[in-house]
């Protein structure tokens, strides 16, 4: 059996870090599927390292990349020494194959070198080139999706517009995610308004609920109950009798 070695595919760290880690069973490789819906076993990234650790035993070291989108870890586990001739500050450009592991994706590096400034503005220019091309494709397949809902049919047809199965599949498989998300988002969005407004009936002695007793007792991170607050206020279920006070109505 032949084993297809993916290509390596130029992306932003923020592109990689905010994928979705798919692990394959068998020869298949893993890979990131991001927000654009493509797959990336093997990722180029640039970035400037800002910060370098080796283990006291020289069995495990690791860099941070930063790329002013997001930051990235690179780790080794035998041939430590690939990061010798690099220091902090150093601007740098890596292949390397995507994994995961604690809800961290990090890359396992295969190539790397120095760059400097004007090799970064090219970077920049692919990227967005890259990311113009990858928006053609998904207008392109959202039109053909009018045509058909068949995957095999959706596959010759996008192939006769210029795009690969392996693109019309992850277009199609990040719908399916995002989809997912929005869900799992008001689902969540609906569990903690309603925990809100059991708090508040609990905590209301005539005048209101303080705000700061309900985050206290919420139990849940304040940029979601200040989400859900906002929303009851929008959809009129809640008002403010006074600043820092909730009330239903």
């Amino acid at each position: 059996m032949d084993i297809k070695r993916m290509t390596a595919r130029v992306a932003s760290i923020e592109e990689v870090v905010n994928g979705k880690f798919i692990k394959k069973i068998g020869f298949e490789s893993n890979y990131i599927l991001t927000m654009y819906g493509r797959k990336i076993s093997r990722a180029r990234v640039m970035g400037v390292i800002v910060d370098i650790y080796k283990s006291a035993d020289n069995k495990y070291a690791a860099v941070t990349l930063d790329d002013s989108s997001d930051t990235l870890r690179a780790k080794v586990f035998v041939n430590i020494t690939m990061f010798d001739n690099f220091k902090v500050g150093d601007l740098i450009d890596m292949v390397g194959k995507v994994r995961e592991y604690n809800g961290e994706i990090y890359l396992i590096p295969e190539i790397l070198r120095k760059c400097n400034a004007n090799n970064e503005i090219l970077r920049m220019l692919e990227l967005k080139k890259v990311h113009i091309e990858q928006m053609d494709k998904i207008r392109k397949l959202r039109s053909l999706q009018k045509q058909s809902s068949d995957l095999a049919e959706l596959k010759v047809l996008g192939s006769k517009s210029g795009i690969i199965e392996e693109d019309v599949e992850g277009i199609l498989e990040a719908d399916e995610l995002i989809q997912e998300d929005t869900e799992e988002k008001t689902q969540e969005s609906s569990e903690v308004k309603d925990k809100i407004l059991d708090l508040i009936d609990k905590i209301d002695e005539g005048s209101g609920a303080e705000y700061q007793k309900i985050l206290s007792q919420a139990g849940v991170k304040e940029d979601k109950v200040d989400g859900a607050i906002q929303e009851l206020l929008e959809e009129g279920v809640c008002f403010e009798p006074k600043a820092g006070m909730i009330k239903k109505l």
